[in-house]
């Protein structure tokens, strides 16, 4: 299909690459739609990246392509390798009048530095209504395709004689722009003039993920001051793509489960069932671990959190038993044995393709990390003030099958224990993802129920799990917490938590029986869940802390930590592409833990090294 008047979808030019932090995808697919509804042309990675290609050859290619670069600027874009890439590039295009190449577009209290600073910008920060925001950005996209700021009035006759009045309305006029967006034979760059088709602003290349709706303006989507009264979270489990045996009509493919998990959200819609705002996937999304199951997953998660309208960091994905390479882990064992030497658990080459994946789908997200220092995940949503604790109970698994249970380690729920309590102190809803369930006695329970229950069992108010319950209901763990099962291979259900209790739609019997309702008081959960105004407690009286009157303690410094900030910094200095982490340690058994220290892999002579450094301070 050809856009009336323009170009075919694919020959198409493409007027403005958005520049962005995936963390911020909701302002920039904003930003874009009202680009495009003014007749634009836009390029940005959640709508036209396609998965498992290369991101650096896309990125280039839409800045050069691109008649200009919108960058949406943040403290998660400022922090970015790859946005930093980008608006340089910007700039290095046009460095005579760089503001006609990159237009800047503030959406964050943040402090604009160096070169940026010198670019004036779009300021979106406190602006809550859409129609002005609109305004400003719109007018500052003119400007950048006609090269020069035009006042909104026409400046007044500076000669004698008599003034124009105030109230008579400018000449009409154009801004030039022959083959440029907005730049249509009679009209102006608002959009098209009288009688004139505008070009289809879903004018889509192959494999483009457009919202199907109009995003919502970011900065108003919070139903203003009214509590939350309900999430909402599509659970899916274990759609293990690339698998042979199916039941009649059971879907296969990543399209065919997309398309099957669409349409049901879509009809539960239609019945009240609130959309889902959070996706949690419980491991198995591949059948052997392959490369090829993996790339179809990765496009699996890509369309559907774009059908959904969610931003990755709305998508919780954990590994299961299926998603070991066993083939990379016994090739990493014969390794091992050539070398003389034993193999060291949790065997993280059997993880190759699962990290590769994980790297991807959450390109430019440094908050979320799968690595060989800390194979599981927290994932933490600071607009639903909601955090998952992503449970990898794959550890001890190898490609023998001996290896093959499920077992959390006392590790891995100290150091979920340790991070948890800080947002159970400011009130988040803590959920946790895991394959194995952790309820004793269940086919295809974990091996360590007992450190699960101990560790997080008080710290997390409910779990997903992967596998099936032969219970039926929702099992309970002892302490009361709630485990949601799978109801099978590449099935789903939604669940909707409320401040008492949750419903638990299953698709398939949604019309016949309704949701299956659990009562559960939620504990420290008024963050996510604020009471009504009239519950809500008085607030105590601050204690007197020392010899101050206003009840503010300075913080002592951790001379260590500053010492690892320094080491940090010289280390970006001296490694230009090296990834830093800072290493906490979680306690053994024993109670003991390693200092902190930091991580450092950088690509040297075609071989990817690792270093730690540790810092040691004492006082005199």
């Amino acid at each position: 299909m050809t856009p009336p008047g323009g170009h075919p979808r694919q020959e198409r030019p493409t007027d403005f690459f958005i520049s962005y932090s995936p963390a911020d995808e909701r302002w920039a697919s904003w930003i874009a739609w009202q680009l495009e509804a003014a007749g634009h042309r836009t390029m940005m990675q959640a709508w036209d990246f396609v998965p498992g290609t290369n991101f650096i050859d896309f990125m280039d290619r839409g800045l050069s392509e691109a008649k200009a670069v919108v960058a949406v600027l943040s403290s998660n874009y400022l922090r970015s390798r790859y946005g930093r890439l980008e608006w340089m590039a910007a700039l290095r295009a046009d460095p005579d009048d760089p503001a006609r190449k990159l237009v800047t577009v503030r959406i964050e209290d943040c402090p604009i530095d160096g070169l940026l600073s010198t670019i004036t910008y779009v300021d979106l920060v406190g602006i809550d209504d859409p129609d002005e925001a609109r305004g400003l950005l719109m007018r500052r996209i003119e400007e950048a395709l006609a090269g020069h700021a035009r006042p909104q009035n026409g400046p007044g006759f500076p000669g004698p004689g008599p003034a124009l009045p105030e109230s008579r309305p400018p000449l009409p006029g154009r801004l030039e722009a022959a083959d440029g967006p907005g730049g249509h034979p009679g009209g102006d760059a608002d959009g098209p003039g009288e009688g004139e088709a505008r070009p289809d602003p879903a004018g889509e290349r192959p494999a483009r993920r457009a919202p199907a709706a109009a995003p919502a303006f970011p900065a108003a989507d919070g139903g203003g001051d009214e509590p939350r009264e309900h999430l909402t979270v599509l659970h899916v489990s274990g759609p293990r793509f690339g698998r042979t045996l199916a039941e009649p009509g059971e879907p296969t493919t990543a399209t065919e489960l997309q398309d099957r998990i669409w349409s049901d959200v879509t009809r539960l819609a239609d019945s009240g069932v609130p959309q889902p705002e959070l996706l949690v996937v419980t491991g198995n999304i591949t059948h052997s671990g392959s490369r090829k199951e993996f790339a179809e997953a990765l496009s699996f998660l890509t369309s559907l959190r774009a059908l959904l309208g969610l931003e990755a960091q709305r998508v919780v994905v954990v590994p299961g038993t299926h998603d070991v390479t066993r083939a990379a882990c016994q090739a990493y064992f014969s390794s091992c044995e050539a070398d003389d030497i034993e193999p060291q658990p949790p065997y993280w080459p059997k993880w190759r393709h699962y990290a590769g994946l994980f790297k991807e789908f959450y390109q430019g997200i440094d908050a979320l990390i799968f690595d060989s220092a800390q194979p599981w995940t927290l994932f933490p949503v600071p607009d639903l003030r909601v955090v998952v604790a992503g449970l990898n109970s794959t550890l001890p698994q190898t490609h023998r099958e001996a290896d093959r249970y499920g077992h959390v380690g006392r590790a891995q729920a100290a150091w979920f224990n340790e991070r948890l309590r800080e947002f159970e102190g400011e009130g988040w809803l803590r959920l946790g993802a895991i394959e194995h369930t952790p309820i004793s006695g269940e086919p295809g329970a974990l091996r360590d129920p007992e450190t699960v229950e101990m560790l997080l069992g008080g710290h997390i108010n409910l779990f997903f799990q992967g596998a099936e319950s032969e219970f039926g209901a929702i099992p309970l763990l002892g302490n009361g917490v709630p485990s949601v099962p799978a109801l099978g291979p590449g099935r789903h259900q939604i669940v909707v938590m409320r401040r008492d209790g949750l419903d638990r739609w299953i698709p398939e019997d949604a019309e016949r029986r309704g949701p299956e309702r659990l009562e559960v008081p939620w504990s420290s959960v008024q963050g996510t869940f604020p009471p009504p105004v009239a519950e809500t407690p008085p607030a105590p009286p601050a204690p007197e802390l020392g010899p101050r009157t206003d009840g503010v303690v300075d913080p002592v410094p951790d001379p260590t930590a500053r010492l690892l900030d320094r080491l940090t910094e010289a280390c970006e200095t001296r490694f230009e592409r090296a990834t830093i982490r800072r290493i906490v340690p979680p306690p053994g058994e024993d109670g003991h833990a390693d200092p902190p220290h930091l991580l450092l892999t950088h690509l040297e002579d075609g071989f990817v090294r690792q270093y730690r450094i540790g810092a040691h301070t004492w006082v005199r």
